[in-house]
């Protein structure tokens, strides 16, 4: 029989799994840019849009770290 997950923790994965799928996002954006940043068009962040971005990444990776830990702590991991 299947466990059920605290809800406090159901609540953090899903707001986990929103967070992952904004970080790729933000990935794919940054990736675009740069590529496009020696085309003829040029980027569409210059320097400093693509600086706070990256902050923005940053952030982002460090409360996703930080909401991992805690969802470890609450629920039961089963050991391989």
């Amino acid at each position: 029989m299947r466990k059920q997950m605290n809800p406090h923790a159901t609540e953090l994965a899903n707001e986990l799994e929103m967070k992952l799928d904004t970080v790729k996002v933000l990935a794919e954006i940054t990736l675009d840019n740069t590529a496009l940043a020696d085309c003829a068009e040029g980027a569409y962040l210059d320097r400093s849009h693509a600086a706070a971005l990256m902050q923005a990444q940053v952030y982002l990776s460090q409360s996703i770290f930080n909401d991992f830990c805690k969802l470890m702590e609450l629920v039961e991991v089963p050991h391989v």
